[in-house]
């Protein structure tokens, strides 16, 4: 059995209605994008091509996938509600955070494999003992074909007000699901844990490599370390965004150890790319292009029609 897991980061997917306890002004039919229904279905459809033709990889739909950057349940009513993806049939999981921009993440998931146990939102705890007002963290646990897993999905702080200004509420992300997982994992004994979503920094930052102990290599995993398939990936060069025009790989998906083959685990495990050796892949197609990096939705203020400024990414589990 072959199933794959995908985390997107879908570029501020709002809908059209002014929300007067978020700052989502520009993204209203009389705002500085002119978002009206027109456009706001142009979207909603050309990510519908996108999951359409990952449906395409071994295993079809993904049957996990983590998304970010989505107003409310009513756009995921909307994404999930597409003729492209009826043979999906995805379910999600979604809490309304405290984001100032009034953007989440969310896990839609296809309900005959993976069966819902328990979720919450994970607020972010700061080393000072506050707790951060903004995105939360998404803590799912269910049954993946009837195996115990923990997903975790994040959208950590950008670094639009610097790298360093910034670091310290991602190294704030990074530790709060790393000692949460320590704690699942002493409750569910065997669970195997996943963690993805749009980190704002790229696996050999601090966040990623020390906090979460997320290293390159499947091998010799230290107990509650994790592996970061997507650091071959960076070290080839790819990237799954543009920032500052060079590009990035903040997009990460990482498995725990007992979703590696070698470690005798039982049960699903972490299955390379095709006939390479990647155990991660960044799926791009032509059209999700222009100029060779990712078609936006916007320029500025100019509507592109395009998909986002992410490229989404998967891995395959396989029993």
């Amino acid at each position: 059995m072959v199933c794959s897991v995908m985390f997107y980061n879908l570029e501020n997917l709002y809908d059209t209605i002014n929300d007067p306890l978020t700052n989502d002004d520009e993204f209203t039919p009389t705002g500085a994008k002119r978002w009206t229904e027109v456009k706001y279905r142009r979207k909603i459809s050309n990510l519908g091509e996108v999951f359409s033709a990952v449906s395409s990889l071994p295993g079809g739909f993904p049957v996990l996938v983590g998304v970010s950057e989505i107003e409310n349940d009513s756009v995921l009513d909307d994404l999930v509600g597409q003729k492209m993806l009826s043979g999906a049939n995805y379910r999600y999981i979604h809490y309304e955070s405290n984001d100032c921009r009034g953007v989440d993440v969310a896990l839609l998931y296809k309900p005959n494999i993976f069966k819902v146990l328990e979720s919450k939102p994970l607020k972010l705890i700061l080393r000072s003992g506050r707790e951060y007002i903004g995105r939360d963290i998404l803590k799912v646990i269910g049954l993946l074909d009837g195996e115990k897993f923990c997903i975790y999905v994040c959208h950590f702080l950008s670094r639009r007000t610097g790298r360093d200004a910034s670091c310290g509420f991602r190294r704030a992300g990074a530790e709060t699901i790393y000692n949460d997982a320590l704690q699942v994992r002493e409750e569910h004994q065997g669970i195997k844990v996943i963690v993805m979503g749009d980190m704002n920094d790229g696996p050999s930052d601090f966040a990623l490599a020390n906090l979460l102990r997320a290293g390159k290599q499947k091998e010799g995993l230290e107990e509650g370390a994790f592996f970061n398939p997507m650091w071959t990936l960076m070290e080839e060069g790819l990237g799954t965004s543009l920032f500052k025009r060079r590009w990035t790989l903040f997009d990460n998906i990482l498995v725990c150890k007992n979703l590696i083959a070698s470690s005798g685990s039982e049960g699903f495990h972490i299955a390379p790319c095709g006939k390479g050796v990647h155990y991660a892949e960044i799926f791009k197609l032509n059209f999700m292009l222009e100029h060779g990096i990712p078609k936006r939705s916007y320029n500025g203020n100019h509507f592109s029609d395009g998909y986002s400024d992410h490229l989404p990414v998967l891995i395959h589990l396989e029993k």
